[in-house]
């Protein structure tokens, strides 16, 4: 068999899903659970389906082909919250507040979209600004320590260790 002869599985058309009795319309992989065959109609195109009256579904998004998911965009909308609130100390409840949303469902779709906590984050994203400050600036550790938003040098030292594997002077040494 040739290459030719093998079906291309990236040039399968889209199909989408469009619900009767709601007027929407899905993609077949919507978390949103599907309503009978009977109610079911399927469409070629999205244009298809906004032509016969049909909207688009909010949790699967088919009028957005970039989009890629209600979690995965939660999870962004985090770590874009802690990159600018890093000075911060971490607090679950404030975090998922500024987001309206439930905190423990909050911290199992950050795990299952990113595969690490967002206490993780909080704290990488402090030892990767520490790290900059270390390789650019000759100012002491215990002003980096309180610029990143650490409690204590010796708490920071320990969670820099955790990450880089080294110590903060040790670090600078290092890059210098």
């Amino acid at each position: 068999m040739t290459a030719k002869e093998f079906p291309d599985t990236e040039a399968k058309p889209r199909i989408f899903l469009g619900t009767k009795t709601t007027r929407t319309v899905c993609l077949p992989t919507c978390p949103v659970k599907k309503a009978g065959s009977r109610h079911l109609i399927v469409f070629d195109s999205m244009e298809e389906a906004l032509a016969q009256g049909y909207r688009p579904c909010l949790r699967c998004r088919p009028d957005q082909p970039e989009w890629e998911g209600a979690k995965k965009e939660l999870a962004k909308a985090a770590a874009r919250l802690i990159d600018k609130h890093y000075k911060e100390p971490f607090s679950l409840k404030a975090l998922a507040g500024e987001l309206y949303i439930n905190e423990s469902y909050l911290a199992r779709t950050f795990k299952q979209e990113t595969g690490q906590t967002l206490l993780w984050y909080h704290n990488h994203v402090r030892c990767r600004k520490a790290a900059e400050l270390l390789e650019k600036a000759d100012v002491p550790i215990s002003f980096i320590s309180s610029e990143t938003g650490f409690c204590s040098s010796s708490h920071f030292t320990r969670i820099f260790r955790n990450y880089y594997g080294c110590t903060p002077s040790e670090y600078r040494r290092k890059k210098q």
